[in-house]
């Protein structure tokens, strides 16, 4: 019969044998079964047989491919190196591997199911699972007889006990030093110690077969405390009272009232006890403590600090009023939160931390913390920290006393950045006392005086820096106002070590603390010598200015003269030629005189234009209100206007604050130019204004010949003319750009060449 060929998948291979692995010639695992990889959960492919198992018998000296092939088809123990776990089975050579075959070596059912194994990840011809529910069986057994014989010994023990409780009891309830009495369902008592008739003063046949509630009530007997004594006995509860208790002789004590059922198998109670305890001498201390804890919370309550209590957790137990003000948050917000993490800032608890204070509630110590409180604001904080005891002596966590130092810190860094800046100051400045001794000074002070610190310090400035030429008013100023504690300020010379003088402006005043009492005076002095030395001069200059200035106008109306009176001449002259020879000249030469007539014409108004404009700022001025309408339609009807042209007024124009005069060369000035750069057929002037708030603006718009914009800015000034008008003199609008400077105005223009012109004046009202 031909041998039968046996193929398996590894489906099948792993329903027989679960706990299989396969070891390469390397001894690498290059596969197992799945119930292996439950029990050894952390085994990989590839990973080394060596690393993962240890061959516990045979013993082996090597372990090796040669070595386990040596053994194969005996009994072979492995055990597990992560999990201590022990397989038992064969190797068998396949191919050019080995295959282990076995199963775990459990010795109790409770080992498979804290393994998580299940009867499908056995094998079903493993006699394992046989012999593990007969050692289960047996163990169920043997462990039901233990619990029967100990239930027995128990029951044994507990009826010894519970005589021998009864009598320790008995024993207890007679020798203890409170009352106690056992009562019926019904409330009467039956039985109760010496203690009990000691501390009510009654003789036992006063209190046995009546109710606890005979016997010790009183008129001050709290009915709240009765009534909740009362239910806990018809429900069969224990309770705890404190009542006041009455004594045979009329008087009574405070008394705490424990009570308890005694209760039979079926839960039901049998009977009652009850222990009484005097407590008069407790409530007259807990009054007494409560009555200095109300002045310690009254304290705490409104005291300035802020005050923070803390258990050894660091978590916040209580808060006073002034701390919560501090930290903005209300108290149920802090309560039962971490303290350092609820409102110090990162690098405060490094700081905490570093000192150990966090850690140890011992310490006392007092530092500064930079706190954030409810609003984000960085505040800074100076905590002063003491343990805190319970009444035993226990340190049960700390109490910190905060005060909030934000505002003193900001001037403390205040005046330190005062102090740099007083110090690097260029101006001296110095500080005296309420005394006026001098404390402090700046370097420039130093540099500027060419004293040394210790030559000064508790100097009087004045006796120091004042000599000869220091004004005695102003000495007398400032020591009036200093006297009065009132702000000072003057020019004053002073002198230096050397006896230089130099001028200062002075300036300073007195400081005060929060009563109003002067502590300091400072001062801050300023060298102007320099600026001193050039009002000299530049009062020198004025004076030779104005000097220059009438000789000027005195030498401009000499050489007006002057020069006029043979312009006269030569027209005269030419009007006598001209009469005496009136048929005996040629056309050319009658050109010729009307050339020289006008020539003569020009210079006469070039000589007027200069004497204008030399005396606007000079002469005396008249502030009148001035109709500019009718200053206006005058110079119309004054000047030469071709018959092509057309000068209109739009609207009417406003009355101002000037001198009639000035105005109306102005105006006579701007209105001139208009006519004669108009070259248009019929020219047009248009003359308007604008009332703005405080001003007036003026415009003189015309039709003429137009600028070019590059010399828009240029034809104000002196005798600069970009015409070939035989009207030109270069001087009239320079005349009206000093008129308007005159009355601090404004003038300007828009243009355009071929076009027209229009002039805008502004002018104050």
């Amino acid at each position: 019969m031909a041998e039968v060929a046996m193929h398996f998948n590894e489906d099948s291979f792993n329903r027989i044998f679960p706990f299989y692995f396969q070891l390469s010639s390397d001894l690498k695992i290059i596969n197992f079964g799945k119930s292996l990889a439950k029990v050894c959960p952390d085994l990989e492919r590839n990973a080394l047989f060596s690393s993962c198992f240890a061959v516990t018998r045979p013993q082996l000296e090597i372990v090796s491919f040669a070595e386990l092939l040596k053994n194969d088809k005996q009994h072979i123990l492995l055990k597990y190196a992560k999990t201590d776990l022990t397989l038992r089975g064969q190797f068998e050579i396949m191919d050019d591997t080995l295959l282990f075959v076995g199963s775990p070596w459990f010795t109790s059912m409770n080992e498979v199911i804290n393994r998580d194994l299940t009867f499908e990840d056995f094998a079903h011809n493993d006699p394992l699972l046989d012999l593990l529910h007969v050692l289960n069986n047996a163990e169920n057994t043997s462990k039901e007889l233990k619990e029967l014989l100990l239930t027995i010994n128990r029951q044994r023990n507990q009826l010894k006990s519970d005589q021998e409780e009864l009598n320790r009891l008995s024993y207890v309830a007679s020798a203890n030093k409170n009352g106690v009495v056992f009562t019926k369902l019904d409330g009467t008592i039956f039985w109760c110690n010496d203690a009990y008739t000691n501390l009510t003063g009654f003789d036992r046949e006063d209190i046995l077969g009546k109710t606890p509630l005979e016997i010790g009530r009183t008129s001050k007997t709290d009915k709240v405390e009765i009534a909740k004594m009362i239910a806990a006995f018809n429900t069969s509860e224990s309770f705890e009272v404190e009542l006041h208790h009455a004594r045979k002789d009329g008087n009574s004590f405070w008394s705490r009232v424990k009570g308890q059922p005694i209760v039979n198998d079926e839960g039901n109670a049998t009977q009652y006890f009850a222990i009484l305890e005097d407590v008069s001498l407790k409530k007259r201390y807990d009054e007494s403590l409560e009555i200095e804890k109300e002045k310690y919370r009254s304290i705490i309550a409104n005291m300035n600090l802020g005050l923070l209590e803390v258990d050894l957790d660091d978590r916040i137990t209580m808060a006073n009023q002034s701390f919560l003000e501090m930290s903005g948050f209300e108290l149920n917000d802090l309560l039962g939160e971490k303290a350092a993490i609820k409102f110090l800032s990162p690098e405060s608890i490094k700081l905490i931390e570093s000192k150990g204070i966090l850690k140890d509630n011992e310490i006392s110590e007092s530092f500064e913390v930079t706190a954030i409180n409810k609003n984000k604001e960085r505040k800074s904080w100076l905590v002063s920290g003491a343990p805190n005891y319970d009444l035993q002596g226990n340190v049960i966590g700390s109490i910190g006393i905060h005060l909030d130092i934000t505002g003193q810190k900001s001037q403390e860094e205040q005046l330190y950045l005062l102090s740099l800046i007083a110090e690097k100051n260029i101006n001296a400045v110095i500080i005296c006392d309420a005394q006026g001794y001098i404390e402090w000074v700046n370097g420039s002070f130093l540099k500027m005086s060419g004293y040394t610190k210790e030559e000064i310090i508790g100097c009087r400035p004045g006796r120091l820096l004042q000599g000869v030429d220091s004004d005695l008013d102003s000495v007398k100023y400032l020591r009036e106002q200093i006297k009065k504690g009132l702000p000072f300020n003057c020019e004053i010379v002073n002198y230096s070590k050397t006896k230089e003088k130099y001028w200062v402006r002075i300036q300073g005043q007195a400081l005060y603390d929060k009563e109003g009492a002067i502590i300091k005076y400072f001062a801050i002095e300023e060298d102007i010598t320099a600026q001193k030395n050039l009002e000299d001069q530049k009062e020198n200059l004025i004076s030779d200015l104005a000097k220059t200035n009438k000789e000027l106008e005195d030498y401009a109306q000499i050489v007006s003269h002057d020069l006029k009176s043979p312009l006269r001449s030569i027209n005269s002259l030419i009007s006598w030629i001209k009469e005496e020879n009136e048929n005996s000249f040629d056309e050319q030469t009658i050109k010729y005189f009307s050339l020289i007539e006008h020539k003569v014409e020009k210079m006469d108004h070039l000589i007027e234009g200069i004497l204008t404009y030399s005396k606007i700022d000079k002469d005396e001025t008249r502030n009148e209100s001035v109709d500019t309408h009718a200053i206006i339609s005058s110079i119309i009807d004054i000047i030469h206007v071709p018959q092509h042209i057309t000068i209109r007024i739009v609207d009417t124009l406003p009355t101002i604050k000037a001198d009639r005069f000035k105005i109306q060369q102005l105006f006579q000035n701007l209105i001139g130019n208009a006519v004669n750069y108009i070259d248009k057929e019929e020219g047009l002037v248009e003359i308007a204004a604008e009332e703005l708030e405080t001003s007036f603006i003026f415009s003189i718009k015309d039709n003429g010949i137009g600028m070019a914009k590059e010399i828009h800015s240029k034809i104000f000034e002196t005798f600069k003319t970009f015409t070939n008008s035989k009207h030109s003199t270069g001087l009239g609008l320079s005349i009206v750009k000093k008129v308007i400077e005159f009355y601090k105005g404004e003038i300007w223009l828009e243009s355009e060449e071929g076009i027209g012109t229009t002039f805008y004046v502004k002018l104050k009202k």
